[in-house]
């Protein structure tokens, strides 16, 4: 889109509490883009923010609990939630670190209230079910699950492997789908290989860690790459 990210336009400490009103706010301040949108591929969380607010406004419910209710509590996700607001307590949640200079390690959390990037608290369990869908189309569908992998090439042909909140691309010749995540201390990678119909998900509460590379080791000794 050429949208900065709102990240970059706010503060950068993680541990302070901010809104979607101080992310939307922030985004008004935006004199011009940053390149003409369709001309080539930079990852912002503005877009996604910035959907679910159109999400919450055209449903005329809180994105927390449209997702909720249409996504989550469908797929029996019941350790899923989204972390609209700072102060909730999540059961079972595993604190984020990160190394400290020096040596040893320091917590590194966030209270950033902004949904429609990141802000799932979810589980390895829950994950494998939000997997699924993608063989079963229980929710959204067939229609949804082409549009989701449907990518659309850079004006002047280039090739773009970002579809719609996945990278559909090749690693060492098999087709993968995949996204990966960072926030404060926590590291995300949800891959999957459709024709082998295999999955790695990893999860990890430690900054300095790298869940893509772990996969992609693992996928390796599974897939026999």
């Amino acid at each position: 889109s050429g949208l900065p990210d709102y990240i970059g336009l706010m503060t950068d400490d993680e541990a302070d509490v901010t809104t979607p009103a101080q992310a939307l706010d922030a985004l008004t301040t935006v004199e011009e883009l940053h390149f003409e949108p369709g001309t080539r591929f930079e990852y912002s969380n503005s877009n996604f923010f910035l959907l679910s607010l159109v999400v919450a406004r055209a449903a005329q419910q809180p994105f927390h609990e449209f997702v909720q209710t249409r996504i989550f509590t469908p797929l029996g996700m019941t350790s899923t939630r989204l972390f609209h607001d700072h102060t909730l307590v999540i059961p079972r949640r595993a604190s984020a670190y990160a190394p400290r200079r020096g040596g040893g390690f320091q917590v590194a959390m966030s209270d950033w209230e902004q949904l429609g990037d990141g802000a799932v608290q979810t589980s390895l369990v829950d994950l494998a079910r939000w997997d699924a869908n993608f063989t079963s189309h229980a929710v959204g569908g067939e229609a949804l699950h082409a549009f989701l992998h449907a990518t659309t090439p850079l004006a002047g042909g280039q090739p773009n492997s970002y579809a719609r909140g996945l990278f559909v691309a090749q690693f060492l010749g098999r087709e993968r789908v995949s996204h990966g995540g960072a926030w404060a201390g926590y590291r995300a990678e949800l891959m999957r290989f459709p024709a082998e119909k295999t999955t790695l998900v990893c999860l990890a509460n430690l900054a300095s860690m790298n869940p893509t590379a772990l996969c992609e080791e693992v996928a390796k000794l599974v897939l026999g790459l």
